[in-house]
C-alpha cells in the first residue's frame, strides 16, 4: 500500500511537468521549429541521424534515441513529446533523490528548472532534445543508485553518468550541483556514506576521459571542436580569477529571454538558502563545489568564450542550482521561510513561462523572415538563368529574429536569439531546402577568382537588399548580407 502512495504520488509530479512543458510550448511543437543546422537531417532524404553521427566530438550516446524510436528521422509532435516526458522522468527521480516531502513543494521544484528559458538552448535544435533531455534522468537515476550498498547499483550509477557525459559534456555540471544539494537537505550519518557515492560520480568521470582518450587515439575525435579543446594545467590555474568572477557575474548578467527580473528572482533563491543553510561548515563547502560546479565547463575547455553564460550548457548547472535553492527553502521548518520559498518558486516559474511564450513569438517571426528573405533571393537567382547548382559565398549572417526582440540584455545568446537560420558557413541547407532544384553546392569557398569577381567583390559597398547585394556567374553566387561581412571578405582577397 505505501508503495502504490508512493507510485501515484511519482505520477502526479510527472504529470505536472509533462502536460506543463506540453502547454507552454506548444506553440513551438505545432508550428515544427528547427535551429540553423538541422535542414538536412528535418529533411530526411539526404541525411537522417545514426549512432555515430555526434561520434566526432566525443558525443557517443547522443543519437541513440533518435536512431532507437524513429529511425534517426526528427518528427513533430512525437519528437518533443517523447523529450519531454524524458525530462519529466528525470523531475521525478530528482525530487525523491532530494527527499522531498511536502506535495506543493515536489511539484515546484519538478517544475522549477524543466520550465525556466534555460530549456530554450535545446529546443533550438530538435535533433538534440531526446539525447539531452534523457540526460537528466540518467544523472538523477544514476545519483540514486550511487546511494544504494553493493557494488552492482554503484556500476549501473557509473553507467548512468558515463552514458549522460556521451550525450553532453556538461551534465557534470548537474551531477556535482544535484549529489551537493543532496548532502545538504538529507545530512549523511556518516562520512563513508557521503564518499561512498563521490566514489561513483569520480569513477565515471575518469572512466568518460578515459573513453575520449580511446577515441582519439582511434582517430576518431575532432580535436578542433570546441568541446574537444580542453585547456592546459597553466591556462587554468590562470583563469581562476576570472572564473570565480563568473560564478557571480552569470547570476546578474541579462541574456535575451533571461531579463533582469528572472535573474533576480535566482539570485534571491540561491542567497536565502545559502543563508539558511550555511550554519554548518560542511554546508560552506558543499556550497562551493556548487557554485563551481555552475562553470565547470568555462574552466575546462581551452576556448572558455563558447560556453561561459551559454543557456544550453547553464541549463545542467546554474539551472539546477536554482531548483536544489528552492528545495531547501521549501524544506525548512518554519512556515515563514516555506512561504517565502513557495512566493519565489512561483514567481521563477510564472517569469520563465512569460519568457518561453515571448521566445516562441520571436523565433517564430524571425524565421517567417529569414525565410523570406531567402525566397526572394532564390527568385533572383532562377531568373539569371545560371548553370545550377552555384557554390554558395555569403559575406556576413543577418539573424533577423533580433529585430522582435525589445528587451536590453547584457550578453548575446546565439542559438536562443542571435544565430542565424542561415549561417555563412553552410549556407546550402536552408536555400536547398526551399528550392525545387538544389541551387546551391555544399562548399562555401571561392577556389578562382575571375577579373571580374575580384573586381566587384573589391569595389562591393552596399549589402542586400541592393541589387548590387548578389553577383552571380556560371560558377557562384556571391550574397552580401552585412558591411562587415563585406569588409571580411576584402580584406581576404589577394
Amino acid at each position: 500500500m505505501p508503495q502504490r502512495k508512493s507510485a501515484d504520488k511519482n505520477f502526479a509530479i510527472f504529470l505536472w511537468v509533462f502536460i506543463a512543458l506540453n502547454v507552454v510550448f506548444a506553440y513551438y511543437q505545432l508550428t515544427f521549429f528547427w535551429g540553423n543546422h538541422d535542414w538536412d537531417w528535418v529533411k530526411g532524404t539526404t541525411q537522417v541521424l545514426r549512432l555515430n553521427t555526434g561520434l566526432f566530438e566525443g558525443r557517443y550516446a547522443k543519437f541513440i534515441l533518435n536512431v532507437a524510436l524513429f529511425g534517426g528521422q526528427i518528427l513533430p509532435l512525437l519528437n518533443t513529446i517523447t523529450a519531454f516526458a524524458l525530462l519529466a522522468t528525470g523531475q521525478v527521480l530528482l525530487v525523491n533523490y532530494w527527499q522531498i516531502k511536502q506535495p506543493l513543494a515536489r511539484v515546484l521544484v519538478a517544475l522549477l528548472p524543466a520550465v525556466a528559458p534555460y530549456v530554450l538552448g535545446w529546443l533550438y535544435f530538435p535533433i538534440n532534445i531526446l539525447g539531452n533531455f534523457a540526460a537528466v534522468p540518467l544523472v538523477a537515476g544514476g545519483l540514486i543508485l550511487a546511494e544504494k550498498g553493493g557494488i552492482k547499483p554503484k556500476i549501473a550509477a557509473v553507467l548512468c553518468f558515463l552514458t549522460a557525459l556521451g550525450v553532453y559534456p556538461s551534465v557534470m555540471e548537474m551531477i556535482v550541483v544535484c549529489w551537493g544539494a543532496r548532502q545538504i537537505l538529507v545530512p549523511p550519518v556518516q562520512l563513508k556514506q557521503l564518499a561512498s557515492s563521490a566514489i561513483s560520480i569520480i569513477s565515471a568521470l575518469l572512466a568518460f576521459k578515459l573513453t575520449l582518450y580511446i577515441l582519439d587515439k582511434a582517430g576518431i575525435l575532432y580535436m578542433g571542436h570546441y568541446n574537444m579543446q580542453t585547456a592546459t594545467m597553466g591556462e587554468m590555474l590562470d583563469r581562476v580569477p576570472q572564473t570565480l568572477l563568473l560564478i557571480l557575474s552569470q547570476m546578474a548578467t541579462t541574456l535575451p529571454f533571461f531579463p533582469l527580473s528572472l535573474k533576480s528572482i535566482g539570485m534571491v533563491l540561491i542567497i536565502t538558502a545559502f543563508a539558511i543553510s550555511a550554519r554548518r561548515p560542511v554546508n560552506i563547502i558543499l556550497w562551493g563545489a556548487m557554485l563551481v560546479a555552475t562553470v565547470l565547463s568555462t574552466f575546462l575547455t581551452a576556448v572558455p568564450a563558447e560556453t561561459a553564460y551559454m543557456p544550453r550548457v547553464n541549463f545542467y548547472g546554474l539551472n539546477y542550482l536554482y531548483a536544489a535553492s528552492a528545495a531547501l527553502i521549501l524544506q525548512q521548518k518554519k512556515t515563514l521561510c516555506r512561504n517565502l520559498g513557495f512566493a519565489l518558486s512561483f514567481l521563477y516559474i510564472s517569469t520563465s513561462v512569460n519568457q518561453d511564450i515571448e521566445a516562441q513569438k520571436v523565433w517564430h517571426l524571425g524565421k517567417t523572415a529569414e525565410e523570406k528573405l531567402v525566397g526572394r533571393v532564390i527568385s533572383r537567382i532562377e531568373e539569371n538563368n545560371s548553370v545550377l547548382p552555384l557554390i554558395p559565398v555569403i559575406a556576413g549572417e543577418l539573424p533577423l529574429r533580433p529585430r522582435y526582440y525589445a528587451a536590453p540584455y547584457t550578453k548575446p545568446s546565439p542559438y536562443i536569439l542571435n544565430a542565424p537560420l542561415m549561417v555563412r558557413h553552410i549556407p546550402s541547407g536552408m536555400f536547398n531546402f526551399y528550392a525545387p532544384i538544389p541551387l546551391f553546392k555544399g562548399n562555401s569557398q571561392i577556389s578562382t577568382l575571375t577579373p571580374e569577381l575580384y573586381e566587384y567583390l573589391k569595389t562591393a559597398s552596399r549589402p542586400w537588399p541592393s541589387p548590387a547585394g548578389l553577383y552571380i556567374d556560371e560558377n557562384y553566387a556571391i550574397l552580401l548580407l552585412t558591411t562587415d561581412g563585406i569588409k571580411a571578405i576584402q580584406a581576404q582577397l589577394p
